[in-house]
């Protein structure tokens, strides 16, 4: 079992066997009126609403996670900083141009 699991779901006693619930299209798990509702995120951006430990075991052992920040690539940091170094380096060019004509 994931360490994941036991950070984002809680612990529990229970052994489950995700494989034959993944294989049986069937399977309906059952609401725990003592398990607080975790929202789970997986890359895609998707999002599910968990009621029980094992529903939440389940989806945090097939990749999701309680974070979506947890799928953010460095891409969009590089972005912002590409970005922000752009316009500093702008307002720099125009200010010494303006000190050059004084």
């Amino acid at each position: 079992m994931h360490k994941k699991t036991n950070v984002i779901c809680g612990d529990s006693d229970l052994k489950p066997d995700f494989e034959a619930i993944g294989n049986n299209p069937n399977f309906v798990f059952e609401n725990d009126p003592n398990f607080e509702t975790v929202r789970l995120f997986d890359l895609e951006g998707n999002i599910v609403n968990v009621n029980s430990w094992l529903e939440c075991a389940n989806y945090v052992n097939g990749g999701w996670t309680n974070y979506s920040s947890d799928f953010t690539n460095g891409e969009q940091y590089l972005f912002f900083a590409l970005c922000g170094l752009i316009i500093v380096l702008g307002y720099v060019q125009k200010k010494y141009n303006f000190l050059k004509k004084v």
